[in-house]
This record gives C-alpha cells, structure tokens and sequence, in this order.
C-alpha cells in the first residue's frame, strides 16, 4: 500500500503530498495523524524553511474527511485539528498549492497555511451544513474572510471557483491548470531567498499582533526587532545592502 502522506524535503522547502486520489485525497483517523507527524517534522527541522502541502493528482486537494462514526463524534473533531499547521506552532511560512476539490476539513487545512495558490479548475466550499454538521473552525474562519463572505459559504454549503476564492481574498494566486503546485515552488523559493529568521519573526508578529493591543503589539515588535537585529543573519544582510551583493543567510 502506498504511503498516505508524503514528505518530499527539495532543499530548504518541503512538500507534504496528501496521497489518497481515489479518494480525492479525504482524510481517514491514520492519515490524519500521519499529516500531524509530517507537519511536526517540518517544525522541527530547522534547515526546512517553507512547507508546500497539496493533493495527489488533479482532481482534489482534500475532500476532507472519510464520513464514519468515530469521525463525525466530536472525539473525531478534536481530533482533526492534528491535520493544520496552526496545531503545532508552526513560525515558519506554509503555502497550500490547492488543485481540485477543496473542501470542508480540506479548506481548513488550506485555511491554516499562510498563502493558498489555485488551479483556476479548484473547487472550494465549506459544505458540512449540507449533512447537517457543524464546521469545527467555525469560530476563527473570520480570521480569514469578510463576515458576508464567510456567512454565505458557512449558511449555504456551496462550492465557489478559485476565481470567486481569489475575490474574496482567501486564494493569493489562481493558476492554469496543472500549474498550481509549480508555481507555489516559485512562491516558496521567492520566501527562501530572504532572511529565515526575520521571516519567522514577521509571521509570528502578524498573527500575534491581531489579538493584542496597539501598545502591546509595538512592546513585542521591539523585543523581537533587538532579537533579529543581534542576528548573524541581519548583520551579513546589512553588509550586503551595503556592498551590493546578495546575502548569504545561514538561519543563525
């Protein structure tokens, strides 16, 4: 049997394959806990410094999950949010390169990364209204789409086009067919070009900084600005500025 997820390390960028196409791509109880292990693995390993996670195939990202007893419990809901970067405090940059269907458990995992690039031949939707289910990250899609826009998904469980995705701002780009995890390769080599650390820190401030107050968001900026600042990384930058070369970052 093949593996159900794959982990593919392309010098300082991982690609984390969802691995079920008959299936497109839907989650069962041990491939969930395997896309888990995999997002842990790229936390930890400090000379990855993007992750690209997609779907086999071309007919779907992720359908979300294989519909059975112990995954519609709420045991089974709990359970799911080992399948989103978000779960293990990821600081570094995650991109969805989105192809297919993307749905329900699907778009949350694609919700969860940091930029999404689309096949103009994607198909997004939150559809568990449809079968009289409640969406588990009901409570932060606000985070990530205008009230109306996520209201009219959320209510109406309908499928929107990766062109309607990128109008509503939660796709970054919308691909040709056949190009979205190539271009999204693109993206991750663009990301890796700059300093890894101040591009941790940059992520981990955004995120902070929309649950803190403005006086509290400035007091972790300067913590973290000194922090970067005595990096190795951010004198060899200055230097190159400098010298007008291109830096040479080390993560160190």
């Amino acid at each position: 049997m093949p593996e159900e997820i794959l982990y593919e390390k392309r010098g300082r960028i991982v690609v984390i394959t969802i691995n079920r196409p008959a299936a497109l791509n839907a989650l069962t109880p041990d491939s969930a806990r395997a896309l888990g292990e995999a997002w842990q693995r790229f936390r930890d390993d400090a000379e990855a410094w993007v992750a690209v996670v997609t779907g086999a195939g071309e007919r779907a990202f992720c359908a979300g999950y294989e519909t059975s007893p112990e995954a519609l419990a709420l045991a089974g809901a709990k359970a799911s949010v080992a399948t989103i970067p978000t779960h293990f405090g990821i600081t570094k940059p995650v991109i969805a390169a989105v192809n297919g269907v993307c749905v329900a458990g699907g778009w949350w995992i694609a919700q969860e990364c940091d930029l999404r690039v689309a096949s103009e031949t994607a198909r997004f939707g939150i559809t568990q209204v449809k079968w009289g289910l409640m969406p588990a990250f009901t409570a932060t899609l606000s985070r990530h789409l205008l009230p109306g826009h996520a209201l009219e998904l959320l209510l109406t469980g309908k499928l929107i086009t990766a062109r309607r995705a990128y109008e509503m701002g939660f796709v970054n780009e919308v691909t040709p067919p056949g190009q979205a995890l190539q271009r999204t390769l693109e993206v991750a080599e663009a990301i890796c070009e700059n300093g890894p650390i101040a591009v941790r820190m940059s992520k981990e401030l955004f995120y902070k900084g929309q649950s803190l107050s403005e006086a509290a968001a400035f007091e972790l900026t300067w913590q973290r600005y000194a922090e970067n600042e005595a990096t190795r990384d951010a004198k060899e930058g200055i230097r190159a500025f400098m010298e007008k070369r291109k830096p040479k970052f080390t993560n160190a």
